[in-house]
């Protein structure tokens, strides 16, 4: 009887530990908030860029396939746009979603994200805010309880659980951003179909504006000759770089109206579609390697496969804008 007894105690003291832990459970709060922030020199759109296009979390969030080599990660939808979404799923970081609820250039990236088959959500908010020369860069995550007594005493741990990975991220964001701010614009586009008049040709570092200046006259009367109409601003691709000469091979082209049909040393050609990263570089043409460099890093970092020569588009012509800090050209590097 005496056993009885005590177990009978146990089983009250062990069911009233549970009331109680269930009458705290529901005194703690319904929902969490994480926020961790960091400061960043370097420019709203260069942050915006990095935080509002899902293909460039890949480049400083800690949940990539360098986490979880199992992982696979499917966009739905155009990139950096509300109502896109990625999708995941892998062995370490499970199955997932996120998608894009409210953008501001330059302000906010706000998405909605869920865990395991969405039976776990939550809100997630970036917020850029400029200070000085630098930016503020807040990361949040907001998360609604419910009424499960498990999921609120876990809400007491949801900082000590995310703070590492967001202050792991933000770190690397500043690294990122920091490093781009002084590149030239940069966005992903495509080349579009066209039919050129083409002369191929090569130039050393002594020689360059000679050898364009003549094929491209050469090109232009062609064209008059033939009823031709130029179709586009003139380009140049390289078909062969020698680093040590600084010399190229490379064709000299003008975008035409209508096929044309092959004289002497001018090709007429259909150039395919192609997609491509282009910079925007202002400046004189010799001193273009630090868009090139922007350029090799940005595909590095994408990891994009070059799939043919670099473009250079000559959006200004040096005959009507004299001042070469102000000469536009479109440096472009097809890729798969």
């Amino acid at each position: 009887m005496k056993e009885m007894k005590t177990l009978k105690n146990i089983l009250i003291a062990m069911a009233g530990l549970i009331v109680v832990l269930l009458v705290i459970a529901f005194l703690l709060p319904s929902r969490y908030h994480v926020e961790r922030s960091i400061l960043i020199q370097s420019n709203p759109k260069v942050i915006y860029d990095l935080t509002s296009r899902y293909q460039n979390w890949d480049l400083w969030t800690p949940w990539t396939r360098q986490l979880d080599t199992t992982a696979k990660f499917e966009l739905v939808g155009p990139d950096g746009v509300v109502g896109t979404k990625r999708i995941w799923d892998g062995k370490i970081l499970k199955d997932g979603e996120m998608i894009l609820t409210q953008l501001v250039p330059g302000e906010l990236v706000a998405y909605d994200i869920a865990f395991n088959k969405g039976k776990y959500k939550s809100k997630g908010k970036i917020t850029i805010e400029k200070v000085g020369d630098s930016c503020k860069v807040a990361w949040m995550d907001d998360g609604d309880l419910g009424y499960n007594p498990l999921a609120r005493y876990m809400g007491l741990f949801m900082g000590k659980m995310m703070n590492p990975d967001f202050d792991k991220g933000l770190a690397k964001l500043k690294i990122i951003a920091e490093q781009r701010k002084s590149w030239p614009r940069i966005e992903e586009t495509k080349i579009p179909e066209q039919m050129a008049l083409i002369i191929l040709d090569s130039a050393g570092i002594k020689d360059y504006e000679k050898v364009m200046g003549k094929a491209y006259m050469e090109i232009y009367n062609y064209m008059k000759s033939s009823g031709l109409r130029q179709a586009g601003a003139p380009f140049s691709i390289c078909m062969k770089w020698d680093s040590v000469t600084r010399s190229s091979v490379m064709k000299i082209g003008i975008p035409v109206n209508k096929e044309g049909k092959n004289k002497e040393r001018i090709m007429a050609e259909k150039i395919p579609s192609q997609n491509a990263v282009m910079a925007y570089y202002f400046g004189p043409y010799e001193k273009t390697e630090p868009a090139y460099n922007a350029l090799n890093q940005y595909c590095k970092d994408s990891h994009k496969e070059m799939a043919g020569g670099p473009w250079e588009i000559y959006i200004s012509d040096p005959m009507i804008e004299k001042d070469p800090m102000k000469l536009e050209t479109h440096i472009l590097f097809p890729v798969k």
